[in-house]
């Protein structure tokens, strides 16, 4: 197959992004210069990022939710754990559900959708790998869900992003594969911006992941709406890869 069959050559199109970026012709020896702050100085930026998100909370609430329904999330603010259950099990009756998969997050200690759920009929359960052998069979049970629930590591006022970190056993599919994605955010739960994010992070590394008493994971679970893909002219269509309706519900906690 000719060049011309294949479309624009790879140099030709790194070349005109590079000259876009404003770069030379080959990326620098060393882009990027090493990390080496201490856990000392780690400590000390993340209080600041925490100070700061204390004194700016209702205003990063707000610009959450703003931002979160542009990016087209269904936003909804509960006041309490009841207006939350309320909410999670008229969605479930709505969609007629019977088997609704969760992760396994600290959210559901306070939040007892599983309890909830089973007074309408379905069963909620934690999406969890208990050996080898499991995961198809959870596979599976995801396949025939119509919603899945998670919990929030991290809301990001922002981009409107909610973040799951990787757990050990825990499908991140729970939030990819049903229609339906509700993802519920404690007020605890938010920070301001994706900065906020990589220095809390940073620091979590240094204290458990270089130690070895904690597994860090390899990525980051950025869910910033409804799965949206675009075919070869641009036309988006919404829910072909992932959830097409997503749900994000702000417990405004007592």
């Amino acid at each position: 197959m000719t060049s011309a069959n294949m479309g624009i050559p790879s140099a030709e199109f790194l070349a005109s992004v590079r000259d876009a970026l404003g770069r030379a012709d080959a990326p620098p020896e060393n882009a990027y210069e090493p990390l080496t702050d201490d856990l000392a100085t780690l400590e000390n930026r993340a209080i600041e990022v925490r100070e700061r998100i204390a004194g700016e909370l209702p205003e990063l609430s707000r610009r959450l939710g703003e931002t979160a329904a542009l990016r087209g999330w269904n936003v909804t603010r509960c006041a309490g754990v009841e207006e939350t259950l309320d909410y999670v099990v008229s969605l479930a009756r709505r969609l007629g559900a019977t088997s609704v998969p969760r992760s396994e997050q600290s959210v559901f200690d306070d939040v007892p959708v599983d309890a909830a759920l089973a007074g309408v009929g379905a069963l909620c359960w934690p999406a969890v790998y208990d050996g080898p052998d499991s995961r198809e069979g959870i596979r599976r049970r995801l396949a025939d869900s119509s919603m899945g629930i998670t919990g929030a590591d991290y809301a990001i006022a922002e981009t409107g992003s909610v973040i799951v970190l990787p757990r050990r056993g825990l499908s991140r599919l729970v939030s990819v594969v049903p229609p339906v994605h509700v993802a519920i955010v404690r007020q605890s739960d938010i920070i301001g911006t994706l900065d906020d994010l990589f220095a809390l992070r940073r620091l979590e590394y240094h204290q458990n992941g270089q130690s070895g008493t904690a597994d860090m994971g390899s990525y980051l679970n950025f869910i910033t709406g409804p799965s949206r893909t675009a075919d070869i002219e641009q036309t988006i269509v919404v829910g072909v890869h992932g959830p097409r309706e997503v749900h994000m519900v702000l417990l405004d906690e007592e």
